[in-house]
């Protein structure tokens, strides 16, 4: 699917203040000033702030209440028991402070609900339980803001909550609570994950109590930060780098057992992998088994051990690609079946799917459809359900609107959970698509990119792309810059890797500079494009190191091709299928051999795109398929049973006589 470009505009003059001012490039000084830095102050502290600079904690609504009552229950030896989450920001932040604790003296538990079973948040039968265990101090992580009955219900226990999510009108009674979203909260950014929040907590306790600042820790807190999604910018761009600085040194023995086993060293550990493959296994703990799991190997100081937990973790990921790619498929038959491909939010369900992994599955709808995604497992007629969201939805709004609905929900504008009664489903989607229709408009379905600067290929260099890695940590609200390529001429593109699901092009720029960029998952776009044609590039930057010799490389974020000038009719399309039928033998040929085969023969009748069309006719009408085999895609051709139409095809109505 082509995209929508948006060129941002930056101004020119605040442009050259902080080119002269910092002493960076102009390309630099424009991406700054696309991400809403526009003073010289303001661009040191996103390129040089260290964790010195980071605010002061008890800037927090209730951190005195909260650390003068935990610094009480260490001081009197009473049992203190973390209350988590069970993702990756929940079993971080439940590591962090028991870490934290134990290193001040106490003795700390920690309890983390099983997803099936128990749910997101506090529970009332889990808070008696650990009653009966003689809980003085339950101290919620990354959850609890929620919960105002089921706190004001409990007597036998002091609770402080610290959370990040929006927080409900009635905030729960806690002995204290922590959220910096809460009404009349002072604390500067509001965008913290759980794990930050319990850090801002740590940091005060050790300051109060040792008169000193908090030694380390950052490499938990970055781990959970990324994989929560929340933007990294401000406070935590600040962490996250000195976390990603820790890891890279190797400080937590936990985390290095995960890096080794999702195979990433030195260099290679950044923000993105750490999301795409640690994050992940992480994850599938909470998802698949139980999240101790995970915060046992955060906590473990052998390494041996770390290493065969990292294993057993590694195990449960795969495990939970099965079954999410199983779920995912089921949900996209059922939508297409329905024919509800188009509408403004899609939801799909099924009985028994596994409830850890639909979260994931609704994010392979969005990737799909480009649509607002809900998908939901539904046991003994209640269904809990996973929410993804496109830019200009507000998920966590949409389900306000449908809350009558829901039994409960809450969450992020782009995340959420629900659950919702199987008779209320259809009611439930027809509310979401009533609020998409108010609030969204057939554009906001067209997935687009924001581009920061058009650049010229003799700028695209290693220097270039070594002063950009300055702006990492890449992530939500501040994502690697994109830069676009004008009138650029294809020298080469062809399909690559094992599948041929990917692409490698070369362009000539007006200057006659060559340069290389790789297209993942778009193998599809080199069917419309042939050697010689004018394109125009949107990519980001990376160092390609191959063979011992590194060179910029492309990334390839979109492409638009100019308009082909197409005309189809019955004469074309017969002479473009018998020369089809000349080139594929019955087991099929690539796809690659059979455009290398197919073009010379036709190019001087038809032209390249005219045969591309007729090509895309004939696959859309089901004369011809593709299937894949293991050198990759291939042509074929079909038995038919029944006489196939051409106005059955949109390509054919759209360039041919019907």
């Amino acid at each position: 699917m082509q995209k929508r470009w948006h060129m941002l505009q930056a101004d020119k003059k605040i442009i050259q203040e902080l080119v002269e001012q910092l002493h960076i490039s102009p390309v630099l000084a424009h991406v700054l000033v696309n991400r809403g830095i526009e003073t010289p102050a303001g661009g040191s502290r996103f390129l040089f702030d260290s964790l010195e600079k980071t605010y002061d904690p008890f800037a927090m609504k209730g951190m005195e209440q909260a650390v003068q009552r935990i610094g009480q229950a260490i001081d009197k030896g009473e049992r203190i028991t973390i209350y988590g989450d069970y993702d990756v920001d929940g079993i971080t932040s439940t590591s962090l402070l028991y870490q934290v604790l134990s290193d001040l003296g106490a003795a700390p538990s920690f309890y983390i609900p099983e997803r099936q079973g128990e749910g997101y948040g506090l529970n009332s039968e889990a808070l008696q339980l650990l009653a009966d265990r003689h809980t003085d101090l339950l101290i919620t992580v990354d959850c609890g803001i929620s919960s105002y009955d089921i706190v004001s219900q409990v007597t036998d226990m002091d609770i402080i909550i610290t959370d990040h999510h929006e927080p409900p009108q009635d905030i729960p009674p806690a002995y204290a609570v922590l959220n910096p979203k809460q009404p009349e909260c002072p604390y500067p950014f509001k965008e913290l994950a759980g794990v930050g929040v319990a850090y801002k907590v740590c940091q005060a306790l050790w300051s109060r109590r040792l008169h000193d600042a908090l030694p380390g820790y950052t490499e938990l807190v970055a781990l959970g930060t990324i994989a929560d999604l929340v933007p990294l910018t401000d406070e935590n761009r600040i962490i996250v780098q000195d976390g990603l600085r820790r890891m890279r040194q190797g400080q937590n023995i936990g985390i290095q057992a995960l890096l080794k086993a999702a195979s990433l060293t030195g260099d290679a550990v950044s923000a993105g992998r750490i999301a795409f493959t640690v994050a992940p296994r992480l994850n599938a703990a909470g998802r698949i088994s139980h999240a101790g799991q995970g915060v046992r190997l955060l906590l473990e100081s052998d390494p041996e051990k770390a290493a065969l937990l990292a294993d057993e973790l590694s195990e449960l990921n795969r495990e939970r690609q099965e079954i999410e790619h199983d779920i995912a498929r089921q949900a996209i038959a059922q939508i297409e079946q329905q024919g509800r491909q188009s509408d403004g939010v899609l939801i799909a369900f099924g009985c028994d799917w596994h409830a850890g992994v639909i979260g994931i599955a609704a994010s392979r709808l969005v990737e799909r459809y480009y649509r607002p995604s809900l998908v939901i497992s539904v046991h003994d007629g209640i269904g809990k359900g996973s929410c993804r969201s496109i830019s200009g939805f507000n998920m966590y709004a949409a389900l306000q609107y449908a809350g009558d609905l829901l039994i409960q929900y809450g969450g992020h504008p782009m995340a959420a959970g629900f659950s919702v009664r199987e008779t209320d489903i259809e009611a439930f989607r027809q509310r979401l698509n009533e609020y998409a229709a108010a609030h969204m408009t057939e554009e906001a379905y067209i997935p687009s990119v924001s581009i920061d600067m058009e650049l010229k290929p003799k700028q695209v260099t290693l220097e270039l792309i070594a002063e950009l890695s300055r702006l990492e940590p890449y992530g939500m609200g501040n994502s690697r810059p994109v830069f676009s390529l004008y009138g650029s001429t294809v020298a080469e593109i062809r399909t690559m890797g094992r599948d041929k699901q990917h692409l490698r092009i070369t362009v000539a720029g007006r200057d006659r500079a060559y340069l290389s960029g790789v297209g993942w998952s778009m193998a599809e776009r080199c069917d419309k494009i042939r050697s010689g044609d004018s394109v125009d590039l949107a990519f980001q930057l990376e160092k390609n190191e191959f063979n011992g010799r590194s060179s910029p490389q492309l990334v390839l974020q979109d492409i638009h091709e100019p308009a082909a000038d197409v005309h189809l009719d019955r004469t074309i399309m017969i002479d473009i299928y018998m020369a089809l039928k000349k080139c594929i033998p019955d087991w099929g040929m690539p796809v690659r051999q059979l455009q290398t085969r197919l073009l010379p023969a036709e190019f001087d009748r038809y032209g390249s795109h005219t045969i591309y069309a007729a090509v895309l006719v004939l696959k859309e009408i089901g004369v011809l398929k593709i299937r894949q085999n293991s050198d990759g895609p291939a042509y074929y051709f079909p038995v038919l049973h029944e006489k196939m139409c051409l106005h059955m095809s949109p390509t054919y109505k759209k360039y041919g006589k019907v």
